[in-house]
Order: C-alpha cells, then structure tokens, then sequence
C-alpha cells in the first residue's frame, strides 16, 4: 500500500458501457439501471488497459447477484438473456429486458409524515452541504431538525440561520446517542429519518423512505451508502475494508434471521449505517431509546446496530433497501482512520457486553470471547507470516479497541441506562 494510487468514481449505467473509455487511471466504477444501483466494481487500470470484451464480462459479474435477484422476484423463465444482450452490446434488447426485470419503485407512497434528524459536531461546512442536499428534495414534504451536539462555538449556529425552515437544536450533553434521542424528542411525525452532516442524499431519498414502511412489522429501514471520494488512501482501506456498503439487493432481517444467528451472534452490523437509516416513531415508544452509553462520544460506536438488535429480538423487522441510497465522505487522514476503527471495535464489544446483559443470549459471549479472538490471531499471524506490518499495525490497534470496549463495559455501563 505504499505506492497506493488515487480511485477515480465514476457511476454507469449499463447500457451506457460502450461510452466509457478509461483511462489509465484506477476505478471505483457503479453500475445502475436508471435510478437503481445495481453494483460496483475496483478497476485497477493504473498505467495499464482493459478491452472492451474483458470490462463487460467484469461488469456482469458485477451486477449478476441484484439482476438475478429481481429476476427471481419478478418469476422470469430465462434468467440469462439480459447478459446475452450485455456482452453483444445488443442495447435495445438489453433496454426491454432490464426494464421487464428490475421494478424503478419500492412500494407506493403512504400518507405518513417523515421527520429527519441530523446530528452534527464542529463541522459546519459539511453540514451546510449536507442540509443544501435535503432541501434541493424532489418530495420537500418533511420536518428537518438539526441537533448541535456540544459545540466548541457557534459556527454550526451561524450556518443555520440560512436555513430558517429548519429547526434547531442545541445540546449540550456531549454523545451520538443523546443528540439523537433529542433529535427524535424534538420531532412531531411518525417516520422519523437519520442521516449524518458528511453525507449528501441524493433527491428522491425523501420520497423512497415514505415507501418503505408497507409491512406492518417493519420498523427500521436502511440503505445503500456510496463513497463521494477514494482520492486518498484512508478511504480506500475503509471502504474496501469496511465501509457502509451492505449489497445492491433488498434484504429482510426479522425474527427467522434473528434465531438463524442468535447461537453464535446476530450480526446486526450488517443490517446498514446510521448515516441512512429511517425507524416508526413507535418503536422508540415500545423498546426504548438510543442506548447513550454507546455510540460517538461514549463507547464510540454501535449504538445504531444495538437498536436494531433491540427490535428484532422484541420480534420485529428491520429492512434494507439499496434504493434508499446516499453519498458519505470517508474521512481523509490515517490517523482518523485509526481512531475510527479503534472506536468501532470499542462499540461493538461493549455493544456485545450489553446485549448480553439485557438478554442473556449466549451467542453475544461466542463472538466475544471465541470468534474475536480467533479472526484477529489469523489476522495478526497473516500479517506476520507476509510481512506486512501496515496490516500488523492496523489489526493491533483494532484489538486494542476491543480490550477499552470491555473496560468500558465494566466502568459505565453495568447499571441501568438512563432513558430520562
């Protein structure tokens, strides 16, 4: 990774591919039908080239996983045509094939009323385009409170009397989970959306949500998550190592999957980020709120994927939908990176600690105290084995996180959360 090179985003749509002519530069390419993403795929053409034959065929197998899945969806006999007409560059056909296969809507729109909540932290500029982004909506039919979550000054403030139609909220109690608890104390609808102030939502992401909450038993929706820049290498080893991306089809996580994993740890992780994510307002009503000993400012992660694990083990779903999609800017420097994943690894093990305590299903202790410790031994003896101390380095800080979060558990949060 010394000699990493800058990755080019660039967004496709599939039967556009006979226009894309790249140059010897590295790709982070996206694939679309119209307004749905359907894939992605890490072109590495840096002083090198890619005929035509070889990028189709890479780009199928990018795509083939969310076209077979709407293809199933939609009972189609031949599941195959659609990369006969890729490969061919037979467009009209691939046009008529792709519109038969891949629905543009998630479900009609309800009359529900959505409220959105962004919890912001010492950075006004970001914030400022991210609240630009919301208020350039197709659907501009919502409440938008910002939550200013103990500022250093009144930047983020200032900012804000751009925007006089939204709401602002200035908490002083430092911690993601108390901003967003405020944030939803502060709303009045019964859909109630989060995103965060370095993302920017693309303009029908407004309209998307209202549409998501058909099935009664839904109560959390999250998104896809796509990167605005790869232009250093902190983003890239997030995103191509951990990142936001949860796939590029729909997934239901209810009670079936639930049990499927409560043995060895429900992997709620994977159900999508808290920088698009969407919840009935009742669901705070019913299990509670934010857990505010995790999360950014406190454990440091995993207050989002501890409610989703709330939700479905009280015997509800939490749906993902990769046409609910954002852009979210990584962050820029290694030394966030670091800090980033030493957080993330102090969350979730503290996150485990306490799913444990409020349940007592055993498979929260088999992650921690099995398979954590077996993924990170591989880890560090690969590491050793091929000589690559950057990797070394980086999983050594990672276990250092998981060993705070288990500190952390037994200072702060073996009492009661305080829902006041």
């Amino acid at each position: 990774m010394e000699n990493f090179k800058p990755f080019t985003i660039q967004h496709l749509q599939v039967d556009q591919l006979d226009f894309f002519m790249p140059f010897p530069v590295n790709y982070y390419l996206v694939f679309w039908w119209k307004n749905i993403p359907l894939g992605h795929l890490w072109l590495y053409t840096y002083n090198s080239t890619i005929d035509s034959t070889t990028f189709k065929q890479k780009v199928t197998g990018a795509i083939q996983e969310a076209v077979d899945h709407y293809a199933t969806i939609q009972k189609k006999d031949n599941q195959t045509l659609w990369k006969t007409y890729l490969l061919n560059s037979d467009l009209e056909k691939l046009k008529l094939e792709l519109d038969d296969i891949i629905p543009l809507k998630i479900g009609s729109t309800t009359d529900e009323k959505l409220s959105i909540v962004i919890c912001t932290r010492n950075r006004p500029k970001a914030l400022d385009q991210c609240v630009k982004a919301l208020m350039d909506s197709q659907d501009k039919d919502f409440e938008l409170i910002v939550v200013d979550n103990a500022p250093d000054d009144d930047s983020t403030e200032q900012i804000m009397k751009k925007y006089p139609d939204v709401k602002y909220v200035k908490e002083p109690r430092k911690g993601l989970s108390i901003a967003r608890n405020t944030g939803v104390r502060h709303t009045i609808h019964n859909i109630i959306a989060f995103t965060d102030d370095d993302v920017i939502v693309e303009p029908n992401w407004t309209r998307i949500i209202k549409t998501t909450f058909q099935d009664p038993l839904t109560m959390a929706v999250t998104g896809l998550v796509i990167p605005i820049s790869l232009q250093v290498k902190a983003q890239y080893l997030f995103e191509k190592n951990q990142g936001f991306n949860r796939g590029y089809i729909t997934k239901v996580f209810d009670k079936n999957y639930f049990e499927k994993y409560l043995n060895i740890g429900v992997p709620v992780w994977d159900i999508g980020a808290g920088a698009n994510m969407a919840f009935r307002r009742k669901i705070f009503e019913q299990i509670g709120w934010f857990d505010e000993r995790l999360g950014a400012g406190a454990s440091g992660c995993s207050e989002d994927s501890e409610f989703w694990y709330r939700i479905m083990a009280e015997g509800w779903s939490c749906n993902y939908y990769p046409q609910l999609f954002v852009y979210h800017q990584h962050r820029d420097s290694e030394a966030s990176l670091k800090n980033q994943m030493f957080s993330y690894m102090r969350g979730h093990v503290s996150s485990l600690l306490l799913q444990y305590k409020n349940y007592h299903h055993k498979g929260n202790l088999f992650r921690l105290y099995r398979v954590l410790p077996v993924y990170y031994l591989k880890r560090i003896c690969s590491a050793i084995l091929h000589l690559r101390f950057y990797v070394l380095k980086g999983t050594l800080n990672e276990v250092y996180g998981c060993i705070s979060g288990y500190l952390y558990y037994f200072k702060y949060c073996n009492g009661k959360q305080n829902d006041t």
